[in-house]
């Protein structure tokens, strides 16, 4: 058996959950590569008692995990962040329960779980942080915390010495390397990071494995299986951030053409105003789906789609975009309308895969999905096929291979 590697996130969901498949498809491929991998993960993400209080080891397949107890919560709010530090705490000290790692790789959450940082410190293991997000300036970003809060100084002070400590440190936002230069933390500015150990390796998708759901997995829908309709789509989280109303309110600037159908798929705090919103207004043309499919039936959806929708808060993208459904669109090569500017890696814009800019009105959004759903034949084609070309440089299998290469 090769090295012993430690992923360590709390929201990763076993091969039963998963909402988001990164962590899997990395483990797979580093076992294949001849490591040895455990997954720890929260309780609450499995939404499991645990029996000693503690920890519960359990195999899927060739996957193991250690389901850790931390407390349940709803939403973003003191919960969450309480709950996430309870975990980080008590993987540090069932750490003694296993065999010591040599590579721990970490999804960050700067400053609440910081305790896996001692804990790779304490145990000499090689240590890959790794972010989806950046807290906590992000919290100042979207409004949740004053750029003057005294607290916020202190969580930074902490989110800089997850950085220093890193063996390695992985972003799935481009706009990542730049804010640690601004930040004065790299070594041309000052700071101790070395550039050379920084990388960004966006979130991605099995191709493989998305065409084999789509061909295993269609659904029985005749909404989303007609073929004389322009099927918008939006599969994902409602909630506030995600601005899905201004998405409906372009609808209703189509009513008038029985040619446009929205489907709505996914949950969130918003779901129930909005649909009742839909009912008040009789938007017609607006479809509320299931509030979670199966995954595997994902593929099927947005292959189905004339538009599938990314729906944003202003300024989500200022460093760049790694949703899961961003490659889900991409591997069902059809075009995408993204309501945001993304400041990075625009895959949308640079490769001409539909739009992605601020679009600030329902008029405008709705004019970019007629300008696309509407193309000629040929261009529209010509698009998909982009779109689908582009996916095979997010491909799991050689995103892993980049990661592969830091584990050492």
């Amino acid at each position: 058996m090769g090295k012993r590697v430690w992923i360590v996130n709390s929201q990763t969901g076993s091969p039963e959950k998963a909402a988001n498949p990164r962590y899997l498809e990395l483990a797979k491929y580093f076992m294949e590569a001849g490591y040895e991998v455990i997954t720890f993960n929260s309780s609450q993400r499995e939404g499991i008692t645990i029996p000693n209080g503690k920890y519960l080891e359990k195999q899927y397949g060739n996957y193991k995990f250690v389901h850790v107890y931390a407390p349940d919560f709803v939403g973003n709010g003191i919960k969450r962040m309480l709950s996430l530090h309870k975990f980080a705490k008590n993987v540090y000290q069932i750490s003694k329960c296993f065999e010591k790692p040599d590579v721990i790789l970490q999804n960050i959450h700067p400053p609440f779980d910081y305790p896996i940082v001692r804990l790779a410190k304490k145990l000499k293991a090689k240590y890959i942080a790794e972010a989806w997000d950046l807290w906590p300036a992000d919290f100042v970003t979207f409004g949740l915390v004053k750029e003057n809060n005294p607290a916020l100084k202190l969580a930074y002070a902490i989110e800089k010495q997850y950085y220093y400590h890193a063996d390695e440190i992985i972003f799935t936002f481009e706009g990542a390397l730049d804010y640690l230069k601004k930040k004065g933390w790299t070594q041309e500015t000052g700071g101790k990071i070395d550039m050379n150990h920084v990388h960004y390796i966006n979130n991605g998708i099995d191709l493989a494995k998305f065409d084999e759901d789509k061909a295993n997995h269609p659904r029985p829908d005749n909404d989303i299986n007609a073929q004389d309709t322009y099927k918008i789509v939006y599969l994902g989280s409602i909630n506030k951030a995600n601005h899905v109303q201004t998405l409906i309110d372009a609808a209703v600037l189509l009513k008038n053409n029985p040619k446009y159908r929205f489907f709505i798929y996914g949950n969130g705090a918003h779901r129930e105003y909005l649909e009742q919103y839909v009912k008040d207004k009789h938007i017609d043309n607006v479809t509320f789906k299931e509030k979670r499919i199966p995954y595997e039936e994902c593929a099927w959806v947005v292959s189905q789609a004339t538009v599938n929708i990314m729906n944003y808060e202003k300024n989500f993208g200022w460093m760049g975009v790694s949703s899961g459904k961003m490659f889900q669109y991409l591997a069902a090569g059809k075009p995408i309308v993204c309501n945001i500017n993304i400041a990075y890696d625009d895959v949308i814009t640079m490769n001409n895969l539909g739009v992605a800019r601020d679009i600030e009105t329902p008029q405008e959004f709705a004019d970019a999905i007629c300008n696309i759903a509407e193309l000629p034949k040929e261009e529209y084609g010509a698009m998909c096929k982009r779109v689908r070309e582009v996916a095979k440089k997010f491909d799991y299998k050689v995103l892993a291979a980049r990661e592969i290469e830091l584990l050492g």
